[in-house]
Formats: structure tokens, C-alpha cells, sequence
């Protein structure tokens, strides 16, 4: 009979300990049945070694002594010496214990417990929780109820550092207070650096939830053009499916302001984030394009954000908004060169209805002129439409596909006008000659109504058909490899002659290709080849060649549209072209040639988009979890090599090598020679040149970026931008990480170079706690994810949390996976 009483009190003693140090203690709860003449037994397995195992039954006490070891499932306990008192429920247990489980390490000296009341008392502990990597340490641990503790005397890090070792920092407290779920706050502390004390800290407050309310870590930056930048954020979980982020800025040369990021996801088919940034100006900014007879004092705003509406399983609805209070808004005030460039910014409502046979669509888009065009841009507002993709007619070789739509273009200034797209066609499955030869038929018939013309308010139509036939074969051949592999080799030579009968279009706007169909007598011939190597392991691409080039059966183009920025339109104006001005030319039978080689694998890359980049970094988390991108290595060359001089037209190359998270390199180039420019495909065909564009300069641009970590725990990465022809770069931006041998902390460095100004800083980031966050983040982010994908302690955001990538992902229903 004492052994089932040892046996049920010491499951109910784990429990008890399991539940003291932050462990779930239903996880470890133990049924129990009842014999007719004993005490209740456990049915869960568990096993207790020591070297001397004794039972006092006149005081009812149960000791252990002697390398004690109590294993109950994933649980381990070892001390020096057990001691359960049976009556008051006193657990004690003394000389190096220690309790480990999958989640949470403690070591400590002497532990006492009320198996009655579940209170407890820790003397000289050290507790490691794994799923945050955090250390606590303390004189004494006190446990008043199941999730609430106090710490006396102790120190809190997120370092790796071993017992007897000096973490590079942690945070000394008199006194702390921790409620499990909720925050560890502490009074009268001090930030230390390698135990040397720098920073008081009167009080402090530390989510041990993945969100929580409360301030984030403050940026303070310079710019040569906008002077000192300070910024604070208040973010607010408002609650597990929400959040708000509340940033106020300010800028000694150019004004005030505070940015706000509001993130949802209502349910499975209901999310969305949305950034505003706001700017009072109150002095001109110091950099190129502006006036002098600008408003010095003015409000400006930028407005981005998405929505993503799933109504059933085939509506849906998506709204993107892009806009800013002025075109210069970017050009001015943006770090980001993509943005400084963008001609216009976009902002769209799509709704997409799938039926069983093809599907609907209605959609409003409206450009915002930013470099590129005015108030008499034509918006589509709105766009609906029907596509329908090729089906058999009544379970014949015959295919039937159509499209169609109708568009509202709208404008501020100018006229307006609505036009009627259909466009049926039909064709055949492709037809076999031998097994060796495939032929495949087309034609589409295309009928456009305009409610008026280019030059008068009377309707206009215009009625056309393409005819086309493909004739395509495909020869492979694997050869087998030692180790299993194998390596494929394709050959696809295809030709494709299409037929466009000559149209008025002299009397039609001309917005969109559309509006614009040229005659075309085309005779199309393509190879390609491609050579792969294929394993269980990975795949390589050792070589995707394609060669195609078109030849006018007919006669030539004599006439090229000049869509040279600057220069006047026959109609229109130059912020909208109605009908473009043309320039003669001496047309030519053969096109260029175009080759383009791709050596090694160039898998796309999952990037955040530019509305996140602009605005989302500062919020705790990210609708979704990262994947890591893949490691590629290629070399693509894209070029027109002109047959008659047999020099090369046009040439594009980009390089791409990485060696691991080690180093990596890209070196691009774009070059142009002055002339013509070949038109690449059409709304009939891709793959075609019909056509040609307007003589224009030459153009080389060179691109060039890379990262390289070193044996001092610093990465170093570049990237630059250069036009040959200007000798002048647009952009280059350098930038340095340093992360110490745990990863407990990072501190980085960047420096970005635009022709009207220059911008440094710094950010640093201590792991758990937070980091700071600048307009460079998304620069050394870009510049050095690849290498440091997946590591712990960087100082931006990343999907797996600041303790790095793990082998166990959890899915989130809520907004965030990470407090800052």
C-alpha cells in the first residue's frame, strides 16, 4: 500500500513542478482508478531512481537520496535529495536540481513546494525558456498563484550564454514581477553590457505574449537635406485579429508628422493593411526640382493599402490604393528609388466571379500622374468583362474560346469615351503528322465599337480577324548519369504564319494595343532547346536556348510611332497621346534576331511588395509565414542581333552568383544602340516582331550589387546603379552588419547616395527585446536577406521571429506572429 501512495503523490508533485516553471500542467495530469482496498494508483508511466529509496510510514515522509532521477514522460528531474512530507504537502528538493522538459531548462539550488496550495520558493535559480530563448536568474523565485511569479535579485538576457559565463548584455533588477501570458516587468534594474552597467532603467515592462501593447523602441537618424529625424511608435494589439501602429516623426529641416499602420484579418476571407503617412511642412526640402515659389507650409500625405474580400469560392474582391497629395511627393521625400521613379501610382478595385464556363470581371482603375502623365490621363473607370477559354464544341476537335469587355475611360480634362471589345475565336486541338509534326489552326474575329472618334463625336467601329497556324515538334532524348541522375535534352522548333488584313484606324483613340492593329503578314520561326539535369535531390538548368526571328511575307513597315518623352503627338498632348506622331523609315523583310540564353537556375524570388516596404515594418508582425528563397546561380543574356549588319541591336545581360549564406554577386547591364527599337509581341502573338518603334539614343546602364560576410562577424553588401552614357549614377547604397557570436544583438551601418542628397544611419537590434527601424531597413534588408535568411537577432522584420528559422511552424489565425 505505501508504494501506490508513493506512486500517486509524486505524479501529482510533477505536475505541481511542471506547472511552477511555465509548463501546461494539464499536459502532464495523470487518470487515476480506485482498488476496493487501497489508495488510488496512477496509470501513467513513471519512473523514480535513486540511490537510497525510504519511506518514514510514523511521520510520512517519503525521502530520496543520491542522484535522484524522476522521469514522467518528456519530463526529467534529478537533484541531490528528495523529500516529500505527506501531511502539511511540503516537497523539497535540494543539491543541483534541475528540471528540463521540450520547452524549459531550471537549475537551481533548493526548491520547496506546497503540493496543497501549489506555492512555491526557488533558491539561486536559473531558468531557460527555449520557445524565446530567454534567461532568468534570481536570488529567489516566489510563486503566489498558478501564472503569477516574483523574482528577487536576479538578471534577465536573451544571450547564449553558458553557466559561468558573462552574456554580452542582460538587464540587473532588484525586483521582478511575472505573469505567465501576460508581461515580466521589473523595478529599479540597469542595462549592462558584458556586466558593465550603462543605461538605468527605472522600470521596464517585457510581452512574454507574441503581442502586447506598448512602445517600440524610438529611431533617431540624420539626413544631409532634412537635418535630425526622430521618430516613437505606440503599437496597439487591439485584439488578436488586429493592430495599430502609431508613429509620430520629426524632421529639424523639413517639418512633422506620424505615420499609422492598421493591419486586420476579420476571418479566412476577410484581411488587409493599410499605411498613412502624414507630413506637415514646414520648411521646403533641400533637394533638386523644387521651386522656390512652392508653399512652404503645406500638409502632405501618402495613402497606401490592400484589401482581400473572398465572398464565396468563386467571387472575389481585391482593392489596392495608392495615392499621394502631390506628384513631387516621392521625387522629394522618397529614399527608395523605385518609388522616385514610378511614372504614376495605381490604385484598382478587382472583382472576379468564376463559372463553369470562364469567368467574369469588374474592374475600376485609376493612375495618379506622378513623372508621367496629367489630368487628361484616361482611367478606366470601369472595366467589365467575360473570358471565356477554349472549350470543345459539342465534344469535337473544334475549340471555341471568346473575350470580351466594356470600358469607361474617364478623364478630368478632355473628352471621354466608352468602347465594346468582342473578340470570339475558335481553333483545333493540335494536329499530329506522323507523331513527329503537330499543326495547329486559329482565327479570331475581333469587333470594336467606340462611342466616338479621335477627331469627331460621331461612334466609330472597326471590324478584323487574325488567322493563325503553328506547326511545332519536339524532340527529347535522356541520358543516363552515374549516381541516378539523368540529363534531358529538348529540342522545339515551331513556326507561325499570322494574317491581319490593313484597317483605318486614322479616326480612333488610340489608349491601348486594343486600339492599335497594324497590318500583319508575318511568318514566325522559333527554336529552342534546353538541356536539364534532373535528380532526386535537385534539378539544374545547364542550358535554355531560344532563337526566333520574323519575316514580312508581305510588304514592309515604312511608318515607326514616336513615343520619344517630350516630343509632341499628332493628337493628344504629350501627358496623353491620342494618335502618336510617326517618322518614316526604311523598312526591312527579316526582323532582328532575338537570342535569348539562360545558363543555370533563376527561380523567382517571394519579395515583399512596395506597399509593405513603405509602411508595414514597423508593426509586430506579417500576414503569413517566409519561405526561404531559393539560391540561384544563372547567367541570362537577352539580345537583337541585327542580320543585315550583324552587329548586335540590343542586349541585356544579368549575373547572378552565391556561394551558400557566404557571398553572392549580381552584375546586370542594359545597352541599346541609337536607332529603331524592335516591338516584342502584340495582342495576337508574344513572340513576334512585327513592327518596329522610332529611332532613339544609345543606352548603357550597368546595375551591380553583392554581400560577403567575414570572419568578424560583419556582412558587407553594395548596391549601385550606373548610366555609361550620362557617367552619372542615380543611386548607390552601401551597407555593414554586425552580429556578435550568439546573435543576442546586432548592430548595422548604411549609407545611401542620390544625386540630390545623402542619407546614413545606424540600427541595432537586441533579440526579444525589439530594434530599431529607419527609412534604410528596407535597403539593408534587400541587400542582405539572401545571406542572413533565416538567422535570429536582425534588426527588420522577418516571418519566423526574431529567434530565427525552426523546423516547427505554427499556423496563427491572428494578425501577428511576433511582438516587437
Amino acid at each position: 500500500m505505501p508504494g501506490s501512495w508513493r506512486m500517486m503523490r509524486r505524479s501529482r508533485m510533477l505536475a505541481v513542478v511542471a506547472a511552477l516553471f511555465w509548463i501546461a500542467p494539464v499536459v502532464f495530469a495523470a487518470e487515476t482508478d480506485t482498488d476496493a482496498g487501497g489508495p488510488p494508483r496512477s496509470s501513467a508511466p513513471l519512473d523514480v531512481t535513486a540511490a537510497r529509496l525510504e519511506y518514514r510510514q510514523d511521520q510520512e515522509v517519503y525521502e530520496a537520496e543520491g542522484s535522484v532521477v524522476v522521469r514522467y514522460g518528456a519530463i526529467t528531474l534529478t537533484a541531490d535529495r528528495v523529500t516529500i512530507h505527506m501531511l502539511p504537502g511540503i516537497l523539497t528538493a535540494s543539491g543541483h536540481v534541475h528540471l528540463t522538459d521540450p520547452q524549459t531548462d531550471l537549475t537551481a539550488e533548493r526548491l520547496e513546494l506546497n503540493v496543497n496550495t501549489e506555492a512555491g520558493v526557488v533558491i539561486h535559480g536559473r531558468l531557460i525558456a527555449s520557445s524565446t530563448n530567454s534567461y532568468v536568474t534570481g536570488r529567489l523565485f516566489q510563486r503566489f498563484s498558478e501564472s503569477h511569479y516574483r523574482v528577487k535579485e536576479g538578471s534577465f538576457t536573451n544571450c547564449d550564454a553558458q553557466e559561468g559565463e558573462v552574456p554580452a548584455w542582460r538587464l540587473k533588477f532588484e525586483d521582478l514581477d511575472a505573469r505567465i501570458g501576460d508581461t515580466l516587468s521589473f523595478s529599479r534594474g540597469w542595462f549592462c553590457v558584458n556586466d558593465v552597467p550603462l543605461i538605468p532603467v527605472p522600470g521596464f515592462t517585457y510581452p512574454l505574449t507574441r503581442r502586447k501593447t506598448g512602445l517600440l523602441i524610438p529611431v533617431v537618424s540624420y539626413d544631409n537635406r532634412f537635418g535630425f529625424h526622430a521618430q516613437a511608435s505606440f503599437y496597439w494589439a487591439i485584439n488578436p485579429s488586429q493592430d495599430l501602429t502609431i508613429a509620430p516623426k520629426y524632421y529639424s529641416n523639413l517639418g512633422y508628422g506620424s505615420d499609422f499602420d492598421y493591419r486586420y484579418v476579420l476571418n479566412r476571407q476577410s484581411r488587409g493593411q493599410w499605411h498613412v503617412g502624414y507630413l506637415q511642412q514646414t520648411e521646403l526640402p533641400n533637394v533638386a526640382g523644387v521651386s522656390q515659389t512652392e508653399d512652404v507650409k503645406r500638409a502632405r500625405a501618402t495613402i497606401t493599402g490592400s484589401h482581400t474580400q473572398m465572398f464565396t469560392d468563386t467571387l472575389l474582391l481585391r482593392a489596392n490604393v495608392g495615392i499621394v497629395t502631390d506628384p513631387n511627393y516621392f521625387q522629394q521625400l522618397s529614399n527608395s528609388g523605385t518609388l522616385r521613379a514610378s511614372p504614376s501610382n495605381e490604385s484598382n478595385l478587382l472583382a472576379t466571379q468564376r463559372l463553369p464556363y470562364g469567368n467574369l470581371y469588374l474592374l475600376g482603375r485609376y493612375l495618379q500622374p506622378l513623372q508621367a502623365g496629367g489630368r487628361d490621363t484616361f482611367q478606366r473607370l470601369p472595366e467589365a468583362g467575360y473570358n471565356l477559354p477554349e472549350v470543345s464544341l459539342f465534344n469535337s476537335p473544334l475549340l471555341f474560346g471568346a473575350e470580351g469587355n466594356f470600358v469607361n475611360f474617364y478623364r478630368e480634362q478632355g473628352f471621354t469615351l466608352n468602347r465594346v471589345d468582342v473578340a470570339p475565336g475558335i481553333a483545333t486541338d493540335v494536329i499530329d503528322f506522323g507523331h513527329v509534326v503537330g499543326v495547329r489552326p486559329q482565327a479570331k474575329f475581333r469587333e470594336v465599337y467606340y462611342s466616338r472618334g479621335a477627331r469627331t463625336a460621331a461612334s466609330q467601329h472597326r471590324e478584323t480577324f487574325w488567322i493563325g497556324v503553328d506547326a511545332m515538334s519536339k524532340l527529347t532524348r535522356r541520358y543516363g548519369l552515374e549516381g541516378g541522375g539523368s540529363l534531358l535534352h529538348t529540342i522545339e522548333p515551331t513556326v507561325t504564319y499570322e494574317y491581319v488584313p490593313a484597317t483605318d484606324q486614322s479616326n480612333l483613340t488610340l489608349i491601348d494595343q486594343v486600339d492599335d492593329l497594324p497590318r500583319k503578314n508575318l511568318l514566325t520561326y522559333a527554336f529552342r532547346s534546353r538541356v536539364l539535369e534532373q535528380s532526386n535531390a535537385r534539378s539544374f538548368n545547364w542550358l535554355d536556348l531560344t532563337v526566333a526571328q520574323s519575316y514580312h511575307v508581305g510588304g514592309v513597315q515604312t511608318l515607326a510611332r514616336d513615343f520619344t518623352p517630350g516630343v509632341d503627338p499628332f493628337l493628344g498632348s504629350v501627358t496623353q497621346p491620342i494618335q502618336p506622331r510617326t517618322v518614316p523609315i526604311q523598312g526591312r523583310k527579316f526582323s532582328d534576331i532575338w537570342v535569348r540564353a539562360v545558363i543555370g537556375n533563376n527561380m523567382p524570388h517571394v519579395v515583399r511588395s512596395q506597399l509593405d516596404a513603405a509602411g508595414f515594418d514597423r508593426a509586430a508582425g506579417l500576414l503569413g509565414a517566409g519561405e526561404r528563397p531559393p539560391i540561384n546561380r544563372y547567367l541570362i543574356v537577352d539580345a537583337f542581333v541585327d542580320p543585315y549588319q550583324g552587329t548586335v541591336s540590343q542586349v541585356n545581360t544579368d549575373f547572378r552568383l552565391q556561394e551558400e549564406s557566404n557571398w553572392y554577386l549580381e552584375v546586370g547591364q542594359r545597352y541599346s544602340r541609337s536607332g529603331p527599337r524592335v516591338r516584342r509581341g502584340d495582342i495576337w502573338n508574344p513572340i513576334s516582331f512585327n513592327e518596329v518603334y522610332a529611332p532613339t539614343g544609345e543606352i548603357l546602364f550597368l546595375t551591380a550589387s553583392g554581400a560577403f560576410r567575414t570572419p568578424w562577424g560583419w556582412t558587407i553588401g553594395a548596391k549601385g546603379y550606373y548610366d555609361v552614357k550620362q557617367r552619372k549614377s542615380p543611386e548607390y547604397d552601401v551597407v555593414a552588419l554586425y552580429q556578435n557570436p550568439c546573435k543576442c544583438w546586432s548592430v548595422g551601418f548604411y549609407y545611401v547616395q542620390f544625386p540630390d542628397r545623402q542619407q546614413f544611419n545606424f540600427m541595432l537590434s537586441l533579440t526579444g527585446l525589439g530594434w530599431t527601424e529607419n527609412t534604410g531597413t528596407a535597403v539593408m534588408r534587400s541587400i542582405l536577406s539572401p545571406l542572413l535568411w533565416g538567422e535570429k537577432g536582425l534588426p527588420w522584420y522577418v516571418p519566423w521571429g526574431q529567434y530565427g528559422r525552426t523546423d516547427r511552424t505554427s499556423a496563427a489565425e491572428g494578425v501577428a506572429t511576433e511582438s516587437r
